[in-house]
């Protein structure tokens, strides 16, 4: 691919990015375009549809949840830093919902990122679990449902939803026994 063909990919991608974070889930595809000061042939010349977009801000987001993975290492209380991170994420997969989940291709897509979201998580809580920072009840689901809860907690105050956001992590880590509060952070 063409450095400026690379680059105007990019650009769609972080401009859609940046209106799934802030929650904007209707935004028109035309609209993405216009932001990212491209022309309407090259987004459909990079993201077939919708969906095809969608598929791209995925898996840059995972890309985020590998990084953060791979920088916390095997660090005992690196759940607690990974947990952070999707759940911050949960913000932007909420805003995509209604547009995948109205296809079957769609919810398909959100088969197939929750299953490498979770095998993301098998190594952490078992090494979190050995060294007594996790109860042995919890559950690779209830790390989930956790990550969903705390990334629900932020909300649309955005003057307001760091703190509820930390004070909603805090929460759920010490109902699932984490002793330190998550330092990995």
């Amino acid at each position: 691919m063409r450095k400026d063909a690379a680059r105007n990919r990019e650009r769609l991608i972080a401009v859609a990015r940046e209106y799934f974070r802030a929650g904007v889930a209707d935004v028109s595809l035309e609209e993405i375009a216009v932001k990212a000061g491209v022309g309407r042939s090259t987004l459909f010349r990079n993201f077939a549809d919708r969906l095809d977009l969608i598929r791209a801000v995925q898996a840059a987001e995972q890309h985020v949840i590998a990084e953060e993975c791979r920088r916390l290492g095997d660090r005992p209380d690196a759940l607690f830093g990974l947990m952070r991170t999707v759940a911050r994420l949960t913000f932007i997969y909420r805003a995509m919902d209604d547009s995948l989940l109205a296809s079957p291709a769609g919810k398909a897509m959100m088969l197939q990122v929750s299953r490498e979201t979770a095998a993301t998580f098998a190594e952490p809580i078992a090494r979190a679990r050995a060294a007594g920072l996790l109860r042995a009840d919890v559950a690779l689901e209830d790390i989930l449902i956790a990550c969903t809860m705390i990334g629900a907690a932020q909300g649309g105050d955005f003057s307001t939803s760091d703190a509820i956001f930390d004070r909603a992590f805090a929460l759920i880590l010490r109902g699932i026994g984490a002793v330190d509060g998550g330092a990995a952070a």
